[in-house]
């Protein structure tokens, strides 16, 4: 009987199921579907055919809810097309593309609009995916409504364009590649690289914003758009989306660094860097800083003034003598000099263009019944008290390296370069709610951006956000500490070095490749100073 029951209750809901796939809404009386779908809904409904909208194709709705984002008085976007994005699902936003000829130049962005999209067409026209058969008759005014955005990489936008198409993006920290020419201006289609690739951006030669300058480095605030040659393009609609975002020229690079060496870390650590220009380190000293943020380093050092702490925190080294010529590779390191630590075979050539300091490995400091000796080069707002096994921790909890020009450094100041290992941990590393803001600077590289942009809620127009600390919005790329297959787990004594590849620009001041972090390990009769300098993943620029 338990087995006839079992039996009945499969076969009902197979026909239950089997119902709701046959015939949608109509299977339950009195359920009535919501007459609005959202964007995100209706684009996936094209699949290579035109899609007539209704009611059975767009699961019983009738509308769609959005907001503008076209802007047709400059005359940049492609003509007839009324461009909506809504976020009404999963909080994501999508857009889409309304053929509604001149009455397109109707609307202006941030127009909240209800549209009847029921016997409109879904269509690929001229390459867009686009709602055809619409007039203003369709179209219901609902007052003013909020402007997003997509923040994005190339890579993502090359990756899935369909995502993103007909919606309002930004493409941050981008510049003309190849370099423009003395007197070129943005007008036509140019290639725009933000670090993860080339894109099309297309401004047409009549906009009255056509012959302006490119910036060094820029925010396209624009709409991408698909063409008939199945490629991806951008358009910004008018001059107020292409925001100058300053620099990011850096003259040393961080390329590489050794964070746990074979044996004992204490003394045997170091920093690779690659010059981008010729740097007289006496005529224009630098130094470097670690910081480290364990849970004692919550209680023991509150982060009051970013790099510049000290304490348990940070610890400062600066660089003031010697020198490196533009594409030379300089290390920063220790007293070991060795490739992979106490326990290597090999140890750095005397040709190396190594700065060296003292960290030392045994002693006490004044901090009561501790074994943290190590005060750096000092200058900071707390005496650094960091323990025997050197500035790098070998897993756990967030830990970063920058590179600053001079050796005075406060709260305010701006690295030259900059990376972070993990995201935090137990230890504050951030809080903007803080006054100044509890946090770690960064600097324009390719991992980070001082800036981004946002949408005015009044004016409608892009406007510039500061956003200088790690772990603040859009700054939260770190990379994990080393590991590879013989190692899954963060180890210690693995000998694991992170090669930092990349691609930087010289003539650009930018990275066109960003750095990709690739675990090295180096294998104690084999590993030299080729091995970290001839490496098929090491940095490399180019002009």
């Amino acid at each position: 009987m338990k087995c006839f029951l079992y039996i009945f209750s499969i076969a009902i809901s197979i026909t239950i199921i089997g119902s709701c796939n046959k015939e949608t809404y109509e299977n339950y009386p009195g359920g009535v579907p919501f007459e609005i779908v959202s964007v995100l809904d209706i684009r996936p409904i094209y699949k290579g055919k035109d899609v007539a909208l209704t009611k059975e194709t767009v699961y019983g709705a009738t509308k769609i809810a959005v907001v503008v984002i076209s802007e047709h008085e400059t005359g940049n976007l492609p003509e007839g097309l009324l461009i909506v994005q809504d976020s009404r699902r999963l909080a994501t936003l999508r857009g889409i593309s309304i053929e509604l000829g001149a009455a397109a130049e109707k609307y202006h962005p941030g127009d909240s609009l209800v549209i009847d999209i029921n016997s409109g067409m879904l269509t690929r026209k001229n390459g867009i995916l686009t709602i055809t058969g619409l007039t203003e008759s369709h179209i219901h005014p609902a007052g003013k409504g909020v402007v997003d955005i997509n923040a994005v990489t190339v890579a993502q936008l090359q990756a899935n364009p369909n995502n993103y198409e007909s919606s309002l993006c930004i493409v941050n920290k981008s510049s003309f590649n190849p370099a423009p020419l003395p007197g070129e201006v943005i007008s036509g289609s140019k290639k725009i690289n933000d670090g993860f690739g080339d894109l099309d951006l297309y401004t047409d030669p009549a906009v009255d914003y056509a012959n302006n300058t490119p910036f060094s480095l820029a925010a396209y605030v624009g709409i991408p758009f698909m063409t008939s040659e199945d490629k991806v393009t951008l358009r910004t609609r008018n001059g107020d989306d292409i925001v100058n975002m300053g620099s990011s020229v850096q003259d040393l690079l961080i390329s590489g660094f050794q964070s746990d060496p074979k044996g004992g870390d204490g003394g045997q650590e170091y920093v690779q860097m690659l010059a981008t220009k010729d740097i007289d380190f006496a005529a224009t000293p630098y130094c470097i800083v670690f910081c480290v943020n364990s849970g004692g380093a919550s209680s023991a050092t509150l982060l009051d003034a970013g790099w510049a702490t000290g304490g348990q925190r940070t610890i400062k080294y600066d660089i003031n003598t010697g020198s490196v010529q533009k594409g030379q590779f300089f290390y920063f390191g220790f007293q070991g000099k060795k490739i992979n630590g106490s326990a290597g075979t090999y140890a750095f050539p005397a040709s190396t263009n190594w700065y060296q300091k003292t960290y030392l490995t045994s002693g006490n400091n004044a901090v009561t019944g501790s074994t943290l000796p190590n005060l750096g080069d000092g200058g900071l707002v707390h005496t650094s008290e960091f323990g025997t096994s050197g500035p790098f921790p070998n897993n756990g909890n967030s830990c970063g390296l920058a590179i600053f020009k001079g050796t005075t450094i406060t709260e305010t100041s701006v690295p030259e370069d900059v990376l972070f290992i993990a995201t935090g941990g137990s230890a504050a590393i951030f809080d903007p709610a803080k006054d100044p803001i509890l946090g770690y600077r960064i600097c324009n590289n390719d991992w980070y951006s001082m800036y981004s942009v946002s949408i005015d809620p009044n004016t409608y127009k892009p406007v510039i956000v500061p956003y200088l600390h790690y772990r603040s919005a859009g700054n939260t790329n770190n990379m994990p500490y080393p590991i590879n297959e013989k190692y899954p787990v963060a180890p210690t004594d693995a000998g694991l070095y992170n090669m930092m590849g990349g691609v930087y620009n010289i003539t650009l001041g930018r990275w066109t490749t960003a750095r990709k972090q690739v675990v090295v390990e180096l294998v104690q009769t084999a590993a030299t100073i080729d091995t970290l300098e001839k490496h098929i993943s090491v940095t490399k620029l180019v002009e």
